[in-house]
């Protein structure tokens, strides 16, 4: 049943202020999240954890809508502060030996490089292969898939063009060769269809705060059993340990099997209930709609840039299209046409030499072609 824009309209009061393209960056909360946290903190503000097991729940639910979306089970899923966080529990949670490698592409977000980085110190290498303007290649990476390589991370969604990686192919090379594959997805989780067994990585990691439409501060990791045992938590605490018969004295220490595994310390809760709500809204309007709608804005916002004289970096027909669309204008330099942009309260951001443009599934057929009128007197 073809998605209902009307009734999701009013979820969104960012459209009251500005026309909303800058999604790749931070969300506009949504009603219902922006309620929910606030629920939250009326709950904590008068009476304390007094409904600590409703906040438990939400927790619970969190994990069964992010099983939900993504395609997994609930008990693979952690709840990470950050993809930062996520990826660095992986890369410092395996065991390694001086002389090994990950390998990452050159043109990567920092976020998907630094927790390799950080390993040098443990003699560690990190080995680049190119991807030229944000896309990657199988044939320039397939090279590289051999010892001393024995992690490949992969971004699902290039952050500054929007080319979208052939994960599942690079996936199933990568393990055929014995090679694990990490895959940091905050700009593909929430827009993207695939499920986590078609994509067949060992890990994935997204923080809420962009396409899932949740507050920062609180994402999803998932990992396959497999990686879970082979991981050694980076942190210990409380929570993600084994503790007899619910008893708070420890004295041998022995790790959740589950996704609690990762996660040591006091969940937040105020975040998690706004990701709950930013997930339930995604899968209540459905991710095929979802999905189906953003690449038809990408589209339109690619054929409007294209009229208008600029130069589109982001793939075109015949190539998989999330939800970023980055392009030049034939004059202007990008942080000055960003500028003018947001003046005229459309909201962008320039990365990297790019004006990035990236709309929800909620923008509509009339914004668009306003904004075509203004991308024409800029």
């Amino acid at each position: 049943m073809p998605l209902d824009l009307a009734r999701w309209l009013p979820e969104f009061p960012v459209r009251q202020h500005c026309f909303y393209l800058n999604h790749a960056a931070v969300a506009p909360l949504p009603q219902r999240v922006a309620d929910a946290m606030r629920a939250r903190i009326g709950e904590q503000e008068s009476t304390g954890s007094h409904l600590w097991e409703r906040w438990r729940e939400t927790e619970l639910s969190a994990r069964v809508l992010a099983a939900e979306l993504v395609g997994c089970r609930p008990e693979d899923v952690s709840l990470v502060r950050s993809t930062s966080e996520g990826l660095s529990l992986v890369a410092q949670g395996l065991t390694w030996k001086k002389g090994d490698a990950v390998l990452v592409g050159e043109e990567e977000f920092a976020a998907n490089v630094a927790p390799y980085l950080a390993l040098q110190r443990r003699g560690v290498g990190v080995r680049r292969f190119a991807t030229p303007g944000g896309r990657i290649q199988p044939d320039l990476v397939l090279p590289f898939l051999k010892p001393p390589v024995r992690l490949l991370a992969l971004s699902w969604v290039a952050f500054h063009t929007g080319w979208v990686a052939p994960v599942a192919d690079l996936t199933r090379a990568a393990h055929e060769r014995g090679i694990l594959v990490v895959l940091d997805a905050i700009q593909g989780l929430g827009v993207l269809p695939d499920r986590f067994n078609d994509l067949g990585v060992d890990a994935l990691v997204a923080d809420g705060h962009k396409w899932l439409l949740g507050p920062e501060g609180v994402g999803v990791m998932v990992t396959t059993p497999a990686l879970r045992t082979a991981l050694h938590p980076v942190l210990a605490g409380w929570l993600n340990v084994r503790r007899p018969d619910r008893q708070l004295f420890l004295h041998e220490l022995e790790f959740h099997e589950d996704g609690r595994k990762f996660e040591p310390g006091a969940t937040p809760n105020i975040l998690v209930a706004g990701l709950a709500a930013a997930l339930d809204l995604l899968l209540e309007a459905g991710l095929d709609e979802v999905h189906s709608r953003v690449v038809s804005h990408a589209r339109t916002l690619t054929q409007l840039l294209l009229k208008a004289a600029w130069r589109v970096g982001s793939p075109g027909s015949g190539h998989p299209i999330a939800g970023i669309v980055a392009a030049r204008h034939p004059l202007l330099p990008v942080d000055d046409v960003a500028r003018r942009l947001r003046e005229r309260h459309i909201e962008v951001t320039a990365r990297q030499g790019w004006v990035r443009f990236s709309p929800h599934f909620y923008a509509t057929a009339g914004e668009l072609e306003a904004l075509g009128v203004i991308l024409g007197k800029l």
